[in-house]
């Protein structure tokens, strides 16, 4: 999510941009661009603008593939996403290789644009590189040579100039600088280096109350102070200008509120790419919900927390965060370190293993017997358990989670996943646990073979299970309230076949609430087969609010065959007032007649001039029976000016 002060970084991204709208010129060539440069210096906010910039999303109507990797990535799960998001549900990856290949097979007709976030081996980069030559590929990078191993076309990304920053600065105060505060925010923006995260920082301690005077005196005593502490011959001048601002940050937060320090220290146990809410850190920070949600704003009022995309819980929306990976690296260094005094540095003393099996503890004190499929959903643990289990180093809980079962004698962690709609964290716990049944093979060959025999019944049965629900008996299941919506729409995601997913979508839609629209919306998107993603888009039409209209017409555009178009826009023509001139563009590059006439015609009643033109194209429709039809179809909305020309 892009920060509402976020300033503009016009000419690398329109340098960027034309790379990912090119056409194709060399065939089996995949064309790739590296945005690179220092820690926070924003990267990857550069690239989250480009996808959401209309063009690139046109460009590539099949979809955008995002991933962010980091330090350690864990690759095989995060292979396996892509898989999940392209649709395949049945294919279940053992190693890495199997996934990346079968991914190239899945990208072999597609035209889509694959983003890799905060790469640092060229190894790592390797296995998502497996679009065809229509897709394009967006790497970011700290490291010059991981964009040049691959021949990337490289894009680096410099400093903020001092206008953009003092725009930052205003932006972010919400106010504009004048004056003698002017002159001491451009001294600060030069004090920090013009590092986009160093600014923040700053800004963030000057809308508490700091002045930039003091702020700037003590930012310089503090990098004096690291210049000391540091070997010469690995100073970087910007890096200690940025661990100046975070340590002058921490400080200060410390001070003030030793708790919400300890509790921003915490974070640090989490995943990289973690989206943070109140309900997660409540259970993390042993706090009330309300307390959590304040804390954490707190901590994004001081630019410790990136925001992100709202979560849904239940019928609640939380307020949502991320961390910084820079920010993530100093909170798990906080986590894991002794007091320094030398230093200044002093932290928990946890190791992780510790910090680990210390939240695994906090989660299960919260359930009533002790079973981890007893967990209240917080948009958090059921897709990040086993990864946590698995970083306590107390991989025997991985199958004793999958071997729990209900009162009823069903597999508790899969009837609490399904009832979330998260069948597909379930598949991917089987899958790790899996890889951790065959790791034992050596020294204990029965139970290895016992564990993979059970787990690969498990996948079996999923499978067997998801193709075989009739869309009637879904929808259902939902309309009687024996399944959440969230649990249709999972099967639905699961279904292979091109018409039967359209047909339970339609069926499911008159259930589903508002807040579950946009995932129906980008189900609807991955239908491969255009009559069938006509069809489901006809039905989810009059439910979609207007924020998802814009979305909707890409859909549409998307769409191939004239016919199936025709149909799509027609659905929608009451849905967009808004939108009305680019719907009306797109029916008149509509080629057949007959449906170009009638797309016309399910406008009229919005836009009463284009009456006139329906009329026109269909007196030059040859086949006498679809002009009929089609005058039939106009006649009812003709004014009476207009009938002696019918």
């Amino acid at each position: 999510m892009i920060p509402s002060y976020f300033v503009d970084r016009p000419q690398i991204k329109s340098d960027v941009k034309e790379l990912l709208l090119e056409e194709v010129t060399t065939s089996g060539i995949l064309a790739i661009g590296a945005i690179q440069g220092l820690g926070g210096i924003g990267k990857t906010t550069v690239a989250s603008s480009l996808i959401r910039d209309s063009e690139v999303r046109c460009r590539f109507p099949d979809g955008i593939l995002w991933v962010t990797l980091g330090q350690t990535p864990d690759l095989l799960p995060l292979l396996s996403d892509w898989v999940r998001d392209l649709e395949d549900y049945d294919f279940q990856p053992t190693t890495v290789e199997m996934a990346s290949t079968h991914l190239r097979r899945l990208l072999v007709d597609k035209t889509v644009l694959l983003v890799i976030d905060d790469v640092w081996e060229e190894d790592h980069l390797e296995p998502f590189l497996v679009g065809n030559d229509n897709c394009r590929v967006l790497v970011t990078t700290r490291r010059l040579h991981v964009a040049e191993a691959r021949g990337a076309r490289l894009y680096q990304l410099g400093l903020m100039s001092p206008e953009q920053s003092l725009e930052l600065f205003s932006n972010r105060l919400n106010r504009s600088l004048k004056g003698e505060e002017k002159e001491q925010a451009q001294a600060m923006a030069e004090a920090v280096g013009y590092l986009p995260l160093a600014l923040e920082l700053a800004v963030a301690r000057i809308s508490r109350g700091v002045t930039w005077t003091d702020l700037c005196a003590a930012l310089k005593e503090e990098i004096a102070r690291l210049e000391i502490l540091e070997d010469p011959r690995q100073r970087r001048r910007n890096d200690l200008k940025l661990m100046a601002s975070f340590n002058l940050s921490l400080e200060a937060l410390r001070t003030e509120d030793e708790i919400l320090w300890q509790r921003f220290v915490w974070l640090g146990v989490l995943p990289e790419d973690a989206t943070i809410a109140a309900p997660m850190t409540s259970t993390l920070w042993q706090a009330e919900l309300l307390e959590a949600d304040e804390d954490l704003e707190l901590l994004y009022s001081d630019a410790l927390l990136l925001s992100d995309s709202p979560v849904m819980i239940g019928d609640k929306e939380w307020r949502a965060y991320r961390l910084h990976d820079l920010v993530h690296d100093i909170a798990r260094k906080l986590l894991t370190t002794n007091s320094k005094p030398q230093t200044g540095i002093t932290g928990l003393g946890l190791t992780l293993p510790e910090a680990h099996s210390l939240l695994l503890e906090r989660y299960l004190s919260k359930t009533p017997h002790q079973l981890w499929h007893e967990l209240a959903d917080d948009s958090y643990i059921h897709a990040r358990l086993t990864w946590h289990i698995e970083k306590a180093e107390k991989t025997e809980l991985l199958h004793q989670l999958l071997q729990e079962e209900t009162p009823e004698g069903r597999n508790g962690w899969y009837e609490a996943c399904e009832r979330l709609g998260k069948t597909g964290n379930f598949v991917e716990d089987v899958g790790r646990a899996w890889q951790w049944a065959e790791k034992i093979y050596e020294w204990d060959s029965t139970q290895s073979m016992s564990l993979q025999c059970r787990y690969a019944l498990i996948f079996a049965t999923l499978n067997n299970l998801a193709s075989n629900i009739p869309p009637e008996l879904l929808a259902a299941l939902v309309k009687t309230g024996y399944w959440q919506p969230t649990q249709g729409l999972a099967y639905i995601q699961q279904m292979q076949n091109s018409g039967k997913r359209a047909n339970a979508l339609a069926k499911l839609v008159p259930y589903l609430p508002n807040t579950l629209l946009s995932v129906a919306l980008e189900l609807t998107r991955s239908i491969q087969d255009e009559s069938d993603r006509a069809i489901a888009l006809s039905s989810l039409a009059d439910k979609l609010p207007p924020e998802l209209l814009a979305e909707a017409l890409e859909v549409t555009r998307s769409i191939q065959d004239e016919s199936d178009r025709a149909e799509a826009l027609s659905s929608l023509a009451d849905k967009l007032p808004e939108l009305l001139a680019e719907a009306l563009e797109l029916i008149r590059s509509i080629q057949d007649e007959y449906q170009r006439a009638e797309a016309l015609s399910s406008l009229a009643h919005k836009l009463p001039e284009l009456l006139a033109e329906a009329l026109e194209v269909t007196r030059s429709i040859q086949d006498e029976s679809d002009r009929a039809r089609a005058l039939s179809s106009l006649a009812h909305k003709l004014p009476q000016e207009l009938l002696p020309k019918a």
